[in-house]
């Protein structure tokens, strides 16, 4: 499997695809996980390891964690991998606490940023996330599309706990849409999976399943499906069980045995308050309120309506101060970040120019010399002095020399590329192109700075520049490479100024 620069494959592969089979020990695979990455230096797997942490938080009902320690991982890396696995661990994150509009903003990127060659495992797991948050409440019918998507990339992994993760979630949303005949032929897939590979269903899966089945009049195992998930499966959200044990009072319910059902809904009540299930609760509350009118209890059902009502209206409550408070959180962090890049990106930009300054410039030629060739291509770089510059400060003070260092930047930007001020009246360009171009793009800068109207700077004025340029080569390294532009540099000064020399 192809995989990018610092993937642990196996140990990564395994920790996020097993959040979807058991989250016993996982945690603390993790962070062996992190702890290896960080000694050896490998940041990526590091960063990708507490993002695992910050999933197990979301489907832990500790989403406001999980978000935030997405977000965290996400405001401190540029690695386009981890920003996009940071992406949808705060798309599940949001999804849980209700806020499916800004969940699927982040699942996006998060499906769109990963490219064929990386983590087969990641592109599946987002796809995964994308599929469901744009069906979930979608209005209208379903939308298979993405479903597909996700299903050929979780197939190509042969993980069975990622081909039923999908097929369980596409089952799902088509089973809420109304649309039965495809949610039974996917739970049927969804059976001939867990037996052909061995793969038991999680707790989420047997719902599905119990569900489909209890929809299309196969209560009998229907029964036998969701008993056995309370008893054996694993849980992967810490509502599964709680929402496990809805569907097996519903079928008592159905069967006739409502005092059997309320004794399901208590247990799932004790279930909730134990983990601090406010949904479940609110839910399992207005199923109740049902069992006693079918009892014929009708003051109890009355009770328990108005109980679920008042706990609906205080959990609205609750999801909307969560969701203002992780919005504020990533006010906070968006804020901080601009600030420090803005703070970052002044201390890399020459004050008097405002193109980048000498220690930028230096970074940009180390990057570019340690990226192999083939995924950097051609690159040429070119450092320009202004002729005679003294002769401008001496003439027409250093005031004015200044504008000319201003304007001659101005000229540089139109160039592309990265333009840097290297000290004094020299100048630096790094240009991503072949020698011709890059030729024939600075000889063009000579000739605008040559042909601009340096009168209206200051009468009689007249400003030229000579350029020295090379192409990097195999075995360059940021010295070697400005030292051969500077060479050229002085061999144009030398043959006359106003000239380009190349080579």
């Amino acid at each position: 499997m192809n995989t990018a620069p610092g993937i642990v494959v196996g140990s990564l592969d395994s920790l996020v695809a097993d959040i979807y089979v058991s989250h016993k020990g996982l945690a603390e695979r993790a962070d062996v996980l992190v702890r290896s990455a960080e000694r050896t230096g490998d940041r990526q797997t590091a960063d990708l390891g507490r993002l695992v942490v910050a999933e197990l938080y979301n489907r832990g009902g500790r989403a406001p964690e999980g978000i935030a320690q997405a977000r965290a991982v996400l405001s401190s890396t540029g690695d386009r991998i981890v920003v996009a696995h940071a992406h949808a661990v705060v798309a599940g994150g949001l999804w849980r606490i209700g806020d499916s509009a800004q969940a699927v903003r982040n699942a996006y990127p998060a499906s769109r940023m990963l490219q064929p060659g990386d983590p087969a495992v990641l592109r599946a797991d987002h796809a995964i996330v994308l599929a469901l948050q744009v069906n979930d409440r979608r209005i209208g019918g379903i939308s298979h599309r993405e479903f597909r998507v996700a299903q050929e990339l979780a197939d190509a992994t042969r993980i069975p706990a990622l081909i039923l993760a999908n097929l369980n979630n596409w089952a799902w949303c088509a089973y809420t849409h109304g649309d039965m005949r495809t949610a039974v032929d996917l739970a049927e897939r969804m059976r001939m999976c867990s037996e052909r590979t061995g793969a038991p269903l999680n707790a989420s899966c047997a719902d599905t399943v119990a569900r489909i089945m209890l929809e299309t009049g196969d209560q009998v195992n229907a029964t036998t499906v969701i008993e056995h998930a309370i008893a054996t499966a694993e849980a992967t959200d810490s509502d599964a069980i709680p929402n496990a044990l809805m569907t097996l009072a519903d079928i008592q319910r159905r069967d006739g045995n409502a005092g059997a059902a309320l004794n399901t809904l208590r247990a799932c009540r004790e279930m909730a308050a134990r983990d601090q299930l406010a949904d479940v609760d609110a839910t399992a509350r207005k199923m109740i309120s049902a069992c006693y009118a079918e009892l014929g209890d009708f003051a109890a059902a009355y009770r328990e309506m108005v109980e679920f009502h008042n706990a609906w209206t205080v959990r609205r409550s609750e999801r909307s101060e969560v969701m203002a408070r992780v919005a504020h959180a990533q006010f906070a962090v968006d804020e901080a970040r601009r600030t420090t890049e803005r703070f970052r990106e002044m201390a890399e930009r020459d004050a008097l120019t405002g193109l980048w300054n000498r220690r930028r410039s230096d970074d940009r030629l180390a990057t570019l010399t340690r990226t192999p060739a083939t995924r950097r291509g051609p690159v040429c770089v070119a450092l320009l002095d202004l002729d005679h510059f003294k002769a401008v400060n001496d003439t027409y003070t250093h005031a004015i020399g200044d504008m000319v260092l201003c304007r001659v930047a101005d000229l540089m930007r139109t160039v592309g590329g990265h333009a840097g001020r290297h000290g004094g009246e020299e100048f630096i360009l790094v240009l991503d192109a072949d020698p011709a171009v890059a030729a024939r793009r600075c000889d063009q800068l000579r000739a605008a700075i040559q042909g601009y109207d340096w009168t209206s700077v200051a009468p009689g004025l007249s400003v030229t520049a000579s350029i020295g340029l090379t192409a990097m080569r195999p075995d360059d390294n940021a010295h070697s490479l400005v030292n051969r532009a500077d060479e050229l540099l002085y061999a144009a000064k030398r043959d006359g100024r106003n000239r380009l020399a190349i080579g």
